[in-house]
């Protein structure tokens, strides 16, 4: 069995751009949106947090859809 390679995206324009540009991983798609996981720290937000975003907040990598 083929392990899925992970989906990596940026997060734009949430919290007042707190968070903008952001690296996280894509861990489900919602019917609102994704629940991501960060995979860096910034300000008060911790590497590993888990963020729920609109389709808008959140751009997958191209490289990623392949």
């Amino acid at each position: 069995m083929r392990e899925k390679k992970p989906i990596i995206g940026t997060i734009v324009g949430v919290f007042d751009g707190a968070l903008d540009g952001v690296q996280a991983q894509l861990i489900r798609r919602t019917r609102l949106g994704y629940t991501v996981k960060l995979l860096e720290s910034k300000d008060a937000f911790r590497k590993g947090d888990t963020i729920y975003l609109s389709v808008a907040e959140f751009r997958i990598h191209k490289e990623e859809m392949k």
